[in-house]
């Protein structure tokens, strides 16, 4: 883990002055996220974006490629941002994605907004869009005019590389659903040995341990879960489908709104129902679940508990449940996940 102390950061400009030394993110000076970014928006303004006729897919997958070899298990590769930073890159990250492409001007300086041909894409990438990550605080996206149809939902997921196919799955998912947002975490759970501070413990990274920093379900210190409490803050009509994978002895799917209780009416219930209509094994937190065999249920899941209106979403549980779905998924699912994706369009109303 990298303490992220200080990072030069100049509106505008993406690549250092040839010759200039390469800052040590640990004991540079910390960037001024909170700056202005300038006049602009829309798809005019200043123009500190890139242009790529890439598909979302395929740059999820090269991101995640990239992941693997700087980010994954035990990299300590991570930077964290102290809070100020992380929140400043959270409201910019989203007020770009929705419509303010002027902002994107005072993004870290590994960060670039990527306009795919119908989608605006936040992410490490050099100046010819390759993937390149070196704080890896996430990649985000989402449309650049409403699909049609369109979905008030974000699409998250928090464990790329651990929880395999997932990334590429919920990009796919995100695309044909006409979801509103994209989340994917920046680096593997196990990245960094430090622990998040946030309640519960798991066996993911070896033996049962509190969970780590890098682990985008459990720290309140990332930039994943800050992106995830602006947009909860922003619509409070917004829908929430996070994502997961495992190799306990669960149902094809297990479903939960991570309260720990079970309703058939909300829509952890209709996507539960959706699924069992296209023949898709279902297991229901609060109704039979959790089990001693299959105990991930996301109760102590800290987007979750934000958007619950949790008094503290590190260490306490919310009070209003509903808008948030947690999915656990055997590898079948994540393989073969098309019963899941045509489950959420009839689950998560259209407009």
């Amino acid at each position: 883990m990298r303490w992220l102390l200080a990072m030069s950061l100049v509106a505008g400009c993406h690549e250092a002055p040839t010759g200039a030394p390469v800052q040590d993110l640990a004991v540079a000076p910390a960037p001024d996220l909170a700056q202005p970014a300038g006049d602009g928006d829309g798809d005019g303004g200043a123009d500190c974006a890139l242009d790529s006729d890439a598909s979302l897919l395929d740059l999820v997958d090269a991101i995640v490629d990239k992941m693997r070899a700087g980010g994954n298990s035990g990299s300590d590769a991570l930077v964290v941002p102290a809070a100020g930073d992380r929140d400043a890159f959270a409201a910019r990250v989203v007020a770009i994605l929705a419509g303010d492409e002027a902002q994107a001007c005072a993004l870290p300086p590994s960060y670039r907004l990527l306009r795919l041909p119908a989608l605006r894409v936040v992410a490490e990438v050099d100046g010819a869009a390759a993937p390149a990550p070196s704080l890896y605080w996430g990649t985000y996206a989402a449309p650049r005019t409403p699909p049609v149809p369109s979905r008030r939902l974000a699409v998250e997921t928090p464990h790329p590389i651990f929880d395999a196919n997932t990334e590429h799955q919920a990009a796919d998912l995100f695309v044909q659903t006409g979801a509103s947002w994209f989340l994917l975490a920046g680096a593997h759970r196990c990245a960094d040995a430090a622990p998040s501070g946030c309640s519960g413990t798991t066996t993911a990274c070896g033996a049962d341990a509190n969970y780590r920093i890098s682990d985008a379900a459990h720290a309140t210190q990332l930039p994943f879960a800050a992106v995830h409490a602006a947009l909860s803050a922003r619509d409070g009509a917004l829908a929430f489908l996070q994502l997961h994978g495992n190799a306990a002895t669960c149902p094809s799917a297990l479903v939960s709104d991570s309260s720990g209780a079970w309703s058939d009416t909300g829509l952890a219930g209709q996507l539960a129902a959706a699924l069992v209509a296209r023949g898709v094994d279902v297991g229901k937190c609060g109704a039979g679940y959790p089990t001693s065999a299959c105990n991930l249920c996301g109760t102590d899941n800290v987007e979750a508990r934000f958007t619950a209106a949790a008094a503290d979403a590190c260490t306490q549980m919310g009070t209003s449940y509903g808008r948030f779905v947690h999915v656990e998924q055997q590898a079948g699912l994540r393989t073969s996940y098309q019963p899941l994706i045509d489950a959420v369009a009839a689950a998560f109303p259209a407009q």
